[in-house]
């Protein structure tokens, strides 16, 4: 405590002042004249502060923060009681104890505890003050805790209750409404535990599309349509990007000063977002938010979750934008172009396919005849080599090919590693041939079982680094595990629903054939075949191409031996299972 002293005697002490700290909590980050804003917070608990003769330190706050969830990170909150021990803090006046928290009384009892153990008192605007040295106020102050845990919990139940009744009933849930569409209600009727039931629930359906094209359904429909006009022509372009390309699509809205649904310019990730939002198709669908770099969720939507029924059919929210083939194989093209900037030219088998990589790990491009590394010029990394890296397109690709050949033409063989490259083949020549929306669908289901396991993964190494310690503790690990594994089964019962394509015969012949018996020779398939065709072979029999720096660089031997440069890893069945779930 801080003591002040008569003016012209230091000696004579007057009186201790104690120091208080408001504490301001809201869930959701938002400005009102409700009784609970921060703002209103903030007055009432430094006014209670003078009226209580104490010296205000000032507010600490917490926006958008949850006071139930034993999760949510409150900075603001620990901070507080990291100056209540360092004796900075004496009192702690909060607008009312759900400020405080709504945990389980289990969970904050200890803090309290500590609080009173520090002498720190607990004052609540609404409640009146709970002291360190009344058993009763901290009893009392229990059952308050507990009172405001429940009324949580009970609002949590309801709500989540109610959210999940909507979805199953297809029904949108509230929250921004995806850009080029609008909302109505709409009475549903359903029959549940045997008794009728109606609802009224929200459903989405395109905005209505003037003449010109003007409105967001329309600059949506004229995306896509741009897409598909471009997608599958050649693009010989260097320097600009493809115009089916997410990028392309950004610059062309940006250039006719089409606005965002925030009046804003584009920007690449708002439109990969919009582009693969099943909710432009009539599928109801949940946002997949990013991790961060210790697992934990951030606010940025990296891809979305189709709901489904128990026959596994899409639940439908409305009426689509984009018809639901249409949608799918517009995310076969997002997909495998990523934001577009993989689109290369024309002449370049490898560089097209995600396959080829330098030795530093950068991927490699295409310059006019060669192969280089992407790495930027300048730009120095530890342990990696200096300079660029350049190889001639021919021979790598020539080389590429010797190695696809040499599995094709010994296919009669019993060999395990070659079957096995074959298998795998088939399978991935199967996957190009099946319906883009059951491709997309295993593709989905498989990242979504990843996801899964890294999940438990994580759960078991918490638990040895002591998180789950203690009686609460164990309970919740226990809880965590039940519903991950219950999650990571009902995966794998889906993915076995899917199915996998069947395996379609492999024409080895074909690709086999030539003249003269070199299947790489003048008057071979490989040379009678256009670039798309090259890459279709490379992607079904190679997982990944690497190409070493070379170790001396002019002089008078120039010949590249590209044997001792480049390494293929063939597919197969165990490299592909690694390529999934990385």
């Amino acid at each position: 405590m801080h003591p002040t002293t008569r003016a012209g005697d230091p000696e004579h002490v007057v009186t201790v002042l104690r120091v208080a700290a408001g504490y301001t909590r809201q869930s959701k980050a938002k400005a009102d004249k409700s009784e609970a804003s921060p703002q209103t917070q903030d007055e009432a608990t430094e006014k209670k502060a003078r009226e209580r003769g104490c010296s205000f330190k000032g507010h600490y706050r917490d926006i958008g923060v949850s006071g139930y969830d034993p999760n949510a990170k409150r900075k603001a909150f620990e901070q507080l009681l990291n100056d209540c021990r360092a004796g900075l803090v004496h009192e702690i006046i909060v607008f009312n104890v759900t400020r405080f928290s709504r945990r389980e009384p289990r969970d904050t009892i200890p803090v309290v505890l500590e609080l009173f153990s520090l002498g720190v008192t607990i004052t609540s605007v609404s409640e009146g003050s709970f002291s360190p040295d009344d058993t009763m106020e901290l009893i009392m102050l229990v059952l308050r805790l507990d009172l405001a845990h429940q009324d949580s919990k009970n609002r949590s139940q309801v709500i989540t209750g109610a959210k999940q009744l909507a979805k199953e009933f297809g029904s949108w849930t509230g929250g921004a409404l995806p850009y080029g569409l609008e909302s109505y209600a709409e009475s549903v009727a359903r029959e549940m535990d045997g008794k009728p039931v109606t609802v009224t629930v929200r459903r989405l359906r395109p905005a209505s599309v003037r003449e010109d094209g003007t409105d967001q359904a329309g600059e949506v429909l004229k995306m896509v349509d741009r897409i598909f006009e471009y997608k599958d022509k050649p693009w010989e372009g260097k320097k600009n990007a493809h115009p089916a390309s997410v990028g392309a699509i950004v610059t062309w809205l940006n250039s006719r000063n089409v606005r965002t649904q925030k009046g804003g310019l584009w920007r690449e990730r708002a439109v990969k977002r919009l582009l693969t939002d099943p909710r432009l198709a009539g599928m109801a669908a949940e946002p997949v938010y990013a991790l961060d770099k210790d697992g934990n969720k951030t606010r940025n939507v990296s891809g979305y979750r189709i709901l489904r029924d128990e026959a596994g059919e899409p639940v439908t929210i409305g009426q689509a934008l984009i018809p639901s083939t249409r949608f799918f194989e517009l995310q076969e093209w997002l997909t495998g172009r990523g934001r577009g900037s993989g689109a290369s030219p024309g002449k370049y088998v490898l560089t097209a396919l995600g396959k080829l990589y330098c030795e530093c790990g950068r991927p490699m491009t295409g310059s006019r005849d060669v192969y280089k590394c992407s790495r930027p010029s300048g730009v120095v990394e530890e342990g990696k080599h200096e300079g660029g890296s350049t190889i001639q397109q021919v021979g790598v690709d020539t080389y590429v090919a010797s190695k696809i050949m040499a599995v094709i033409t010994n296919a009669d063989e019993e060999d395990p590693e070659t079957l096995d490259i074959l298998g795998e083949a088939a399978s991935r020549l199967a996957q190009r041939q099946e319906r883009p929306e059951v491709r997309s669908e295993r593709a989905t289901l498989l990242g979504e079982r990843a996801e899964t396991v890294r999940s438990i993964e994580r759960l078991y190494a918490d638990l040895r680094i002591g998180i789950y310690d203690g009686e609460i503790g164990r309970r919740q690990f226990l809880a965590d595990k039940k519903s991950l594994e219950a999650r990571l089964q009902g995966i794998d019962v889906r993915i076995a629903e899917v199915g996998s394509p069947g395996l379609p015969p492999l024409p080895v012949e074909e690709w086999a054939d030539s003249e003269d018996g070199d299947p790489l020779g003048p008057h071979s398939w490989w040379a009678r075949a256009d670039v798309d065709d090259r890459r279709m072979l490379v992607e079904l029999f190679v997982n990944r191409v690497t190409v070493a720096k070379a170790e001396t660089r002019g002089g008078t031997e120039r010949a590249c031996r590209v044997e001792d440069r480049v390494t293929v890893l063939m597919s197969s069945s165990q490299a592909n299972a690694e390529e999934r779930t990385a």
